[in-house]
């Protein structure tokens, strides 16, 4: 009889360090450290969560059998070597520490947990986990894989052919020409200095024009035929062996544009009447030079005809708006899969489906994006009674789901702003319906209210629609099934006017498929405001106030005591502020 193999996925050492458990090829658990911890984009071991992950599965440790971790230290080994002989440096190489970490991973898992005499140990190359984790759960026979990041393990674009559950990179570009890379330094020039900032750059684009598209073109980018992409390097410090890069409790990144890039637009910068119009025409036209070359990527990947599929994780898989390019045609693929987490967290659910693939155990539960903690009813009602709540809220159960879901209903339709924690914790950066911030998407003022009473947000950011399956293409102008939140699709123009709160500038919205077969808890509720208004969609925002999405209840209770949210709902309790 064949032993069961539990395998351990592992991110670490790249931002959002996260943790998963496959069981015989079935995802039992998944979750990022900062959930834990705490501490938003933290970059370090995932300790905690390993340890959750395994408590979740009713697992020890001395029962894994494998553990995968999405870097491979001795990819494109030739390609840093050579790096490193033409930029090495005794004083401050950063570039060597990060080498160091990776090798030494193995060592803090040994520190942490004791294991069994025949564990393995797996070390999948970065890019490689991104696509897995991707493909894999788009259950197509064959696609194309395609992975745009940063940089892991030196490679910051890969190309694969996908077939018959192998993975074959045929083509890639390496560091440091990287799209996110760029995108990155120019999230910095424009004055968002914090890691992940760039979804503010997508936001803040709708609001200008891409009057400085060829400037940046010509300059900041190399005309190379032999490459999709090439950075013009004198106006980067990313190559440099003193730039700092250290992933260990916190992501501390350098500043990756340097004085050349200030120079270029001295007279723009130097205007400081139009700061605030440069600023929007700045970030329209990074956000159309990324879709440039997006575009130019994606009809390499046409003209190699290996398939009429598309998978497509990493970083840069988060950028909805470019996204837009392939899930709003029908004519480039036939099909399109973008997982729940493309980004470096997901790369753990990579790496753990690919040792899975070779244990001939086909990966089960993959498009379940709540794999994190759930709570019972008792729990839920041990933490109220507490003592650190007492004349603090006041709370009641609602037994019935129905009862519960028109009371949510009514309150949201009311003009109230409410959370709502519902069941098992989702995976991955976006909020999607069990950690999430609920609002009425017909109020015109509403993204004010919520910014003022909770999220304390820019006012150029858009929040997004939740919109259920059956109604989506009567709202929005696309058919794509976007149920993560992959893809922004313009808002039907004469439905504008009745979602305001969720239509952005551009008359455009990131919108996310509700299923009632994947979620029927936040389908139930949704349905609920369809009957009382004639609109089958919420506003969604991630719960949570600038720092990350909360994880158990009494940081839901925390965030509705500090801030000015109406109501929580957690499982059947409807919990108020006395």
């Amino acid at each position: 009889m064949n032993k069961i193999k539990i395998i351990i996925g592992i991110n670490a050492n790249h931002a959002d360090s996260s943790a998963c458990i496959l069981v015989d090829g079935k995802i039992i658990a998944a979750i990022e450290e900062e959930r834990i911890n705490r501490k938003k984009h933290f970059s370090g071991f995932p300790i905690e969560s390993i340890k959750e992950c395994l408590k979740i599965a009713n697992k020890k440790d001395i029962e894994i059998t494998d553990i995968a971790f999405n870097t491979k230290p001795s990819s494109n080994f030739i390609s840093k070597a050579l790096f490193l002989l033409k930029n090495f440096s005794f004083k401050k190489n950063y570039f060597i520490k990060r080498i160091n970490n990776k090798i030494n991973i193995k060592k803090k898992l040994f520190e942490q947990f004791t294991f069994n005499n025949e564990i393995k140990f797996h070390y999948i190359d970065h890019h490689l986990a991104h696509i897995a984790s991707a493909f894999y759960p788009s259950e197509f026979f064959e696609a194309n894989g395609l992975s745009i990041d940063g940089s892991g393990d030196f490679t910051t674009l890969a190309i694969s052919e996908c077939q018959n559950n192998k993975i074959k990179i045929v083509e890639k570009i390496n560091f440091p020409n990287s799209l996110g890379i760029f995108y990155h330094a120019m999230t910095q020039f424009l004055g968002f200095k914090n890691y992940g900032d760039e979804y503010k750059v997508m936001g803040l684009a709708a609001y200008g024009s891409p009057k400085y598209f060829q400037k940046i073109k010509d300059n900041l980018f190399i005309d190379n035929n032999k490459l999709t992409y090439e950075l013009n390097l004198k106006y980067f410090n990313h190559h440099k062996n003193d730039f700092k890069y250290i992933a260990d409790d916190t992501l501390s990144i350098g500043q990756i544009y340097n004085s050349k890039l200030s120079e270029l637009f001295f007279l723009e910068l130097k205007d400081t009447r139009n700061k605030e119009q440069f600023t929007k025409d700045f970030a329209s036209s990074v956000q159309k030079i990324y879709e440039f070359f997006f575009k130019k990527i994606i009809n390499k990947i046409i003209t190699k005809k290996f398939s009429k599929n598309l998978v497509f994780a990493g970083g840069c898989a988060l950028n909805s708006s470019a996204n837009r390019f392939i899930t709003n045609t029908n004519t480039l693929f036939d099909n399109i899969y973008i997982p729940f987490a493309p980004g470096d967290n997901g790369g753990a659910l990579g790496a753990a489906y690919i040792v899975s693939s070779k244990y001939n155990n086909n990966v089960k539960n993959s498009h379940n994006p709540y794999l994190g903690k759930s709570f019972s009813n008792d729990e839920v009602l041990n933490i109220l009674k507490s003592e650190i709540y007492i004349n603090k809220i006041n709370f009641k159960i609602i037994k019935n789901d129905n009862e519960l879901f028109d009371l949510a209903a009514k309150l949201i339709s009311n003009g109230n702003v409410i959370g709502w924690f519902q069941d098992k914790m989702e995976f991955g950066p976006r909020a999607l319906g069990n950690r999430s911030i609920l609002a009425d998407p017909r109020n015109p003022d509403m993204k004010s209210i919520i910014n003022m009473k909770i999220k304390r947000r820019e006012s150029f950011r858009p929040f997004a629609p939740s919109v259920l399956k059956d109604y989506q293409t009567e709202w929005f102008e696309s058919s794509f099934s976007s149920n993560y939140m992959s893809s922004l699709a313009h808002v039907k123009s004469d439905k504008q006017n009745l979602i305001p709160a969720v239509t952005h500038i551009d008359g455009t919205a990131r919108f996310q498929t509700v299923d009632s077969n994947n979620n029927p808890k936040y389908a139930g509720l949704i349905e609920n405001f369809y009957k009382l208004t004639g609109v089958p969609i919420l506003l969604n925002t991630s719960f949570n106030e600038n720092e990350p999405i909360v994880m158990n209840p009494n940081e839901a209770v925390d965030c509705l005591l500090r801030t000015d949210m109406d109501a929580l709902f957690i499982n059947n309790f409807l919990i108020n502020k006395n």
